[in-house]
C-alpha cells in the first residue's frame, strides 16, 4: 500500500510539473487573441523577412498566432509610436532595429519616444552584414572600379538607404567617406523599394542589408562589390570583404529583435523570449535565415539589452561626429 501511494505521489508530481511547464503557452493561446509584431519597414525588406521566419516558428511553439503589422516611415518611429499606443498587456510587441532603437536618438532633434525608457528588451532575432551594391549600368564591376569611377564624377553618386537614420544610411555615409566616395543620400521607406529603384537605374549605390539585396545580386540584377564584415558570407562566396580589399574597420550589420512596451508583464516577456530562442535553435529556421542573408541572434532579454547598449556606444557618437541629420 505504501509503495502504491509513493508511486502515485511521484506520478502526481510529474503531472504537475508538466502542467506548470505548459501553462504559459496554454495561457497565451486561451486568454487572448493573436500576438501582434509591429514591424517598422514594409513587406519584402530585411526586417519583414527575418520577422516572418522567426514569428511563424515561434507561433507554432506558443500555439498562438502572431500577426505581422508593417508600418514603414519616419525611420521606424511611426511603427514605434503605434506599438506604444497599444496596451502593455503582452499582446503587442515592436520589432526594434538599428534606427528606431539606437541611431534616431543621435540624428533627430526631437523624438516622440525614448527607446531606452519606453521599451524593454525581449529577444534578438537576426542580424545581417551590409553589402555594397551598384546598379548594373553604372560601369563598376569591383570596388577599385567604383572608386576610380567616382573620381570622374564630380557630383558623386546617389546613395539609397532604407530610410534616414537607418544603418544603411549611417554606415553608408561613414563607409563612403572612408572609401573616398562622394554621395548624395536618397532615403526610401525600406530597402525593398530602394533596390527596386536601383534596378530601374534611379540610384547608383547602396550599402544594403543582405536579405533585401542578396537574391537580386545572385540573379545578376545588381552588382555586389563588397561585404561589410570580417568574413565572407557563405551564400556569396565570391564577394570579398572590405577587410580583404584593404579597408579595415568598416563593419556594419542590420539587426532585428523584439522589444515590449515598458510595463509589459514579465511572464509574457519570458514566454515569448523562450519561444523565439527555441525557434532560432531549429535547423530549418537557421537555414532559412542564412538563405536570405541573415544569422540567428538568440539570447536572454538581458543579453539583447546589453547588445543594444553596445550599439548605442558605437553609432550614436559616430552619427554626431559625422553630423548626420535626418532628411
Amino acid at each position: 500500500m505504501q509503495r502504491q501511494m509513493f508511486l502515485r505521489s511521484i506520478a502526481a508530481a510529474a503531472f504537475a510539473a508538466l502542467a506548470a511547464a505548459a501553462a504559459p503557452h496554454a495561457a497565451l493561446a486561451q486568454t487572448r487573441g493573436p500576438i501582434k509584431f509591429v514591424v517598422p519597414y514594409p513587406a519584402g525588406g530585411a526586417a519583414d523577412q527575418i520577422t516572418r521566419i522567426v514569428a511563424q516558428e515561434a507561433a507554432g511553439i506558443l500555439g498562438t498566432p502572431i500577426v505581422i503589422d508593417n508600418r514603414g516611415g519616419a525611420a521606424g518611429m511611426i511603427a514605434a509610436e503605434a506599438a506604444l499606443r497599444a496596451d502593455a498587456d503582452g499582446a503587442t510587441f515592436f520589432v526594434g532595429s538599428n534606427a528606431p532603437m539606437v541611431i534616431n536618438a543621435a540624428i533627430y532633434p526631437k523624438m516622440p519616444y525614448d527607446p531606452e525608457k519606453d521599451f524593454v528588451p525581449v529577444s534578438g532575432m537576426g542580424k545581417s552584414p551590409l553589402l555594397l551594391v551598384t546598379r548594373k549600368d553604372l560601369g563598376a564591376t569591383n570596388l577599385a572600379g567604383l572608386i576610380e569611377l567616382g573620381k570622374k564624377h564630380p557630383n558623386g553618386f546617389t546613395m539609397g538607404s532604407a530610410s534616414s537614420g537607418n544603418i544603411t544610411h549611417l554606415a553608408g555615409e561613414y563607409a563612403a567617406g572612408k572609401l573616398g566616395l562622394k554621395v548624395s543620400h536618397v532615403p526610401y521607406k525600406g530597402s525593398a523599394p530602394a533596390i527596386t529603384d536601383m534596378m530601374g537605374g534611379n540610384i547608383d549605390i547602396m550599402f544594403d542589408a543582405l536579405p533585401s539585396s542578396m537574391q537580386q545580386a545572385k540573379a545578376g540584377r545588381i552588382v555586389p562589390l563588397a561585404i561589410l564584415d570580417s568574413a565572407r558570407f557563405p551564400q556569396l562566396p565570391d564577394v570579398p570583404t572590405l577587410d580583404e580589399l584593404g579597408h579595415k574597420g568598416l563593419e556594419a550589420s542590420a539587426w532585428f529583435g523584439v522589444v515590449a512596451r515598458t510595463g509589459t508583464p514579465k511572464p509574457a516577456i519570458e514566454v515569448l523570449n523562450k519561444a523565439i530562442n527555441e525557434a532560432l535553435q531549429r535547423p530549418e529556421v537557421v537555414e532559412k535565415l542564412r538563405n536570405i542573408g541573415a544569422q540567428p541572434m538568440p539570447g536572454t532579454p538581458e543579453q539583447f539589452g546589453a547588445f543594444m547598449a553596445r550599439e548605442r556606444s558605437i553609432w550614436v557618437p559616430l552619427a554626431k561626429k559625422l553630423g548626420v541629420k535626418a532628411d
